[in-house]
């Protein structure tokens, strides 16, 4: 009789134990595939651009860094300074927190790109009045 009941009662479980493994496998193999497809499409139509970025990339040249300004070191050693008034080069020089990569001015107001602790580039402008700072802004 416990044979009868365990024959009744497991031989159906253990074939719909067999079948849902066997299509939790089938349904794992398809999503499989087709993650493999949609890569295969991707790749065959982004190919070209993807070829042209990486030629872009290793012709681009890396861009000069700046030194990191310590105590004894001219903040604007360096810097483009084109078109710059020399008395606005002073006050920049003395408001710089970090190594100054460039400097223009006009009248009125002197605007510079530092790269300050970090690697993180700062342009700032000041309103210079009697060659010392008005006003000052940040950005970046």
């Amino acid at each position: 009789m416990t044979l009868d009941l365990l024959l009744d009662l497991g031989l159906p479980g253990l074939v719909f134990l067999g079948i849902c493994v066997w299509l939790i496998r089938k349904a794992a193999r398809a999503a499989r595939t087709e993650a493999d497809l949609e890569g295969e499409r991707l790749q065959g139509a982004l190919a070209e651009e993807l070829r042209a970025a990486r030629a872009r990339a290793e012709q681009s040249q890396r861009p000069g860094l700046a030194a990191v300004r310590t105590a004894d070191v001219d903040p604007l050693a360096g810097a483009d300074v084109r078109g710059a008034d020399p008395v606005h080069l002073a006050v920049v020089a003395r408001s710089a927190e970090g190594a100054v990569l460039w400097v223009r001015s006009n009248e009125t107001h002197a605007v510079w790109c530092e790269r300050i602790g970090g690697g993180r580039e700062v342009i700032r402008v000041a309103r210079v009045e009697g060659g010392a700072v008005a006003e000052q802004w940040s950005f970046g």
